[in-house]
């Protein structure tokens, strides 16, 4: 199993996929947090004279800092690079036939899937580092040197939240990797993947938020994500609105287990239909 393991790590990392899709992960990660970190200050942003209650960015809180170094996944945009990588690293193998190969060598099917996500998760944790130092350098760099503001990098809560992402993105790279196992053909999987993911949640959000279904938007995967990183109030206890509050578990490890149960429903399905499909 470790020889297995370390069979698939290698083949992560043999090719070109992984880095250029991390180097664009990382611009698109450091310019949203840029983006975050300029709204500080902006009171405005509320609609009245509150002294900026509500707002998450009147006042430079661990929260706040939460959200400015985790933007790219609060906006659901740096979260679709190792949702399509996962589905990108399965789905190559069935392209270009060295799945075969790989079933020959290891006869037992589940030795090689489990070995493939354990590859998986690893390359997510990995994608989430990159993620980190980037938003933390695009980011930390505006509310320094242009906001004049405290970084808020000697919080404990602030490192919590960068390492929740680690669980996230290796959870989000499984999702990928369930969905490439269930759909083979890779583009229709990318763009399912990724059109799910973008388009579809987006809708179910304005759709649940019209409707005032408020508890039922904590059930949908990029706001369970949201839910995990941010482990602070950004508006410091500002706001109160029941409604708001309705819409995230209490405890990030709750949002976390919901996520992990989806990617772990779509990965074993996809597991256990590939351990009994023909293979070309």
């Amino acid at each position: 199993m470790i020889g297995a393991i370390r069979s698939e790590i290698r083949k992560v990392f043999t090719t070109r996929l992984w880095w250029g899709m991390g180097l664009g992960m990382a611009v698109l990660a450091a310019l949203i947090s840029m983006g975050f970190a300029a709204l500080l200050g902006n009171a405005a942003m509320t609609g009245g004279d509150n002294n900026g209650q509500g707002n998450p960015f009147a006042n430079m809180t661990v929260g706040t800092a939460q959200l400015i170094y985790n933007a790219g996944i609060i906006q659901q945009m740096t979260i679709l690079f190792p949702l399509a990588l996962g589905v990108l690293l399965i789905t190559s193998e069935y392209r270009h036939k060295t799945i075969s190969a790989t079933f020959l060598s290891t006869p037992n099917r589940w030795v090689v899937l489990l070995s493939k996500m354990v590859a998986v998760a690893v390359t997510g944790a990995l994608y989430a580092v990159v993620h980190a130092i980037a938003s933390v350098a695009g980011g930390a760099s505006i509310i320094k040197f242009v906001k004049n503001q405290p970084t808020m990098l000697g919080e404990t809560e602030v490192w919590k939240s960068l390492g929740i992402g680690l669980i996230a993105f290796a959870i989000w790279m499984l999702f990928g990797f369930g969905v490439g196992m269930l759909i083979r053909n890779q583009i229709a999987a990318v763009l399912l993947a990724v059109g799910a993911t973008f388009v579809v949640q987006i809708a179910l959000n304005i759709i649940f938020s019209v409707k005032e279904w408020y508890s039922a938007m904590k059930w949908i995967p990029g706001n369970l994500t949201a839910n995990m990183v941010i482990t602070s109030d950004p508006t410091a206890g500002q706001t109160v609105d029941p409604a708001t509050q309705s819409q995230y578990f209490a405890h990030w490890w709750q949002a976390g287990l919901v996520l992990a149960a989806y990617a772990a429903v779509l990965a074993v399905v996809g597991a256990w239909l590939t351990t009994r499909r023909d293979v070309a």
